[in-house]
């Protein structure tokens, strides 16, 4: 139950609008690999904000733990923006 309650999830903020983005594990398990390996590795990736649906390219040393549950998408906003 206490688990239930202290979820989190890891992951960048958008440029954008500053709502936060989530990774994959896969891409948080890079973080803690090359944490130990690099004082600033030069790894990037591509993200896609579920708010604002823009792209970026963030550094894996932009990632930040967020208190909560990530954004879903709205799967109609996307639908609605490309029917015009």
């Amino acid at each position: 139950m206490i688990a239930e309650l202290m979820k989190n999830y890891r992951g960048v903020p958008c440029i954008w609008c500053s709502e936060p983005i989530a990774v994959s594990p896969r891409v948080a398990s890079f973080q803690d690999e090359l944490e130990s390996e690099q004082a600033n590795p030069p790894y990037k990736f591509v993200a896609r904000c579920k708010l604002c649906e823009r792209e970026n390219i963030y550094s894996i040393m932009d990632i930040q733990t967020y208190d909560g549950e990530p954004r879903r998408r709205i799967a109609n906003a996307r639908a609605a923006g490309s029917a015009a």
